[in-house]
C-alpha cells in the first residue's frame, strides 16, 4: 500500500472540483429558470444587440440610439438601456451572438464563471496561499456585485481578471506585461485610466517606460479593431454619443447608484453637473490621486519600486489602494463594477489575517467584512441608495492610506 496521505490530496481535490462543477451547473439552471426569453431586467440584451449589429455589418451605426433600439426590438424582443462601451468590446460578444438570446446568455454566464474561477486560481496561487481556490470561488459568490455582474451578463468579471493579471505581472517586475493587461481593460476606461496614472507616477524610469509601451501597444491594436469594424468616424461618433448620453431615454445613468465620489457629490448637491458639484468632485479626485501616490511613497515603493519591494506586503497594500482609488474617482460606476473590489479586499484581508495581533488590521478586516458580505449591498439596492456603499469604501481607502503614512514615519 502507498504511504498514508499519498493519494488523498488528488482525491480530495477531485471531489472539491466535482462539487464546484455541480454548484456551477445549478447556478446556470437557476439563471435559466429565473429569466424569461427576453431577459427583462438584464443588461445582456444590449451587448447581444450590439454584436448582432456587427454581424449585420452595421458597425458604422453602433452609436445610433434608434438603430440600437431597432436591433434590440428585433433580436431581443425589448428596447432597454443602450450599449455605451467602446466599439471593440462588441467583438467579444460575437462569441455568443450566433445563438438565440437565452442560450447566448447562458453561455456567456458560463464563460463568466469560468473566467472568475481562473481569476480565483491566480489569486490563490499568488497571494492567498492559505485558501484553496475552490473555497475562494464559492465564498466570493456571496459578493453581491459579482452576483449582479453574472446575472446582468456584464463584463466586470473580465475586468477583474485582467487587473489580477496586471497585479501578478507588476508584482514580478514585468511592467510591459502589466501595461498590456491594463490596456485590454480599456472597455472600462473610466476605471483603468486612473489606475494607469497612479502606477506610472509611482514606477521608476525603466518600469514606467515599459508599462507605457505595453499599454500603448494594446491601445493602438484596440483602436485598429474599432476602426475596422466601425470605420474611423466611430471615434467622433462615440465621443458625441457619450457627451449627449444623459439626454437619451435609456441612458442608464443613475448617480445615486454610484458608490464613488461622484455619487457622494450628487447626494450633497442633488446634482452632479452644477459648478459647485464639478469643483468639489475635481478637487476631491485630485486629493485622492495625491493620497494614493503618497501612499506608495509611504510603503517605500517609489524610492525602490522594483526587485525586493514588489514581493512585499507593501506592494500588495499599494496596489490594493490603487484599485480602491480608481473605483472612487471613476466617473461612471454601476453596482456590478464593484466586482473588482474582490482583489483589494483579498489583499487587505490576507494581511490582516497574517498580522492578527495588530488592532489597526482588525479595523480594516471589519471594513472588508462590511463590503464583502451581502447585508449592506442588499439593503442599499432595495432602498435605491447604493451610493451609501461608497462610505465604507472611502473609509477603507483612507484607513489603508493612513497605515502607509505611519509606515513612512517609522
Amino acid at each position: 500500500m502507498p504511504p498514508e496521505g499519498t493519494t488523498r490530496t488528488p482525491v480530495v481535490g477531485g471531489a472539491k472540483t466535482f462539487v464546484l462543477l455541480v454548484f456551477v451547473f445549478l447556478v446556470l439552471v437557476l439563471a435559466g429558470v429565473r429569466f424569461s426569453a427576453d431577459l427583462r431586467g438584464s443588461d445582456f440584451p444590449d451587448f447581444y444587440a450590439a454584436a448582432r449589429m456587427l454581424v449585420a455589418d452595421q458597425g458604422d451605426q453602433l452609436y445610433d440610439a434608434d438603430v440600437q433600439h431597432q436591433y434590440q426590438a428585433r433580436d431581443t424582443g425589448r428596447a432597454g438601456t443602450l450599449y455605451i462601451h467602446p466599439p471593440f468590446e462588441a467583438v467579444l460578444y460575437l462569441t455568443v451572438a450566433w445563438l438565440p438570446l437565452k442560450y447566448a446568455y447562458l453561455l456567456w454566464s458560463l464563460l463568466n464563471l469560468a473566467l472568475f474561477a481562473a481569476g480565483c486560481r491566480l489569486l490563490s496561487g499568488e497571494v492567498l496561499r492559505w485558501c484553496d481556490w475552490r473555497v475562494l470561488f464559492a465564498a466570493s459568490l456571496t459578493l453581491v456585485p459579482l452576483v449582479l455582474c453574472i446575472q446582468q451578463g456584464q463584463d466586470s468579471v473580465l475586468l477583474l481578471f485582467l487587473i489580477i493579471l496586471a497585479f501578478k505581472a507588476l508584482r514580478r517586475n514585468r511592467a510591459f506585461a502589466a501595461g498590456c493587461w491594463l490596456g485590454l481593460g480599456l472597455f472600462k476606461f473610466q476605471v483603468v485610466l486612473p489606475m494607469l496614472v497612479v502606477l506610472l507616477l509611482t514606477r521608476n524610469g525603466s518600469a514606467r517606460k515599459s508599462m507605457a509601451k505595453g499599454f500603448g501597444s494594446v491601445t493602438v491594436g484596440l483602436v485598429a479593431v474599432s476602426a475596422a469594424i466601425s470605420g474611423w468616424s466611430v471615434f467622433r461618433d462615440y465621443l458625441a454619443f457619450l457627451w449627449h448620453l444623459r439626454g437619451q431615454t435609456f441612458a442608464g445613468i443613475f448617480p445615486q447608484a454610484m458608490a464613488n465620489l461622484r455619487g457622494l457629490v450628487y447626494v450633497i448637491f442633488h446634482n452632479d453637473l452644477s459648478a459647485g458639484a464639478i469643483a468639489v468632485l475635481s478637487i476631491s479626485s485630485i486629493l485622492a490621486v495625491l493620497i494614493t501616490v503618497i501612499g506608495w511613497k509611504g510603503f517605500g515603493l517609489t524610492r525602490k519600486p522594483d526587485a525586493k519591494a514588489n514581493g512585499s506586503d507593501n506592494f500588495d497594500r499599494g496596489f490594493a489602494n490603487t484599485v480602491l482609488f480608481a473605483l472612487l474617482v471613476s466617473y461612471h460606476l454601476n453596482p456590478h463594477d464593484l466586482t473588482v473590489l474582490l482583489l483589494p479586499l483579498a489583499l487587505i484581508l490576507d494581511r490582516a489575517i497574517r498580522r492578527r495581533s495588530r488592532s489597526a488590521d482588525w479595523v480594516t478586516a471589519c471594513l472588508v467584512a462590511v463590503l464583502f458580505l451581502p447585508p449592506l449591498h442588499l439593503w442599499a439596492l432595495q432602498a435605491r441608495a447604493y451610493v451609501l456603499v461608497s462610505v465604507p469604501l472611502l473609509t477603507l481607502f483612507v484607513v489603508n492610506s493612513f497605515s502607509a503614512w505611519k509606515s513612512e514615519e517609522q
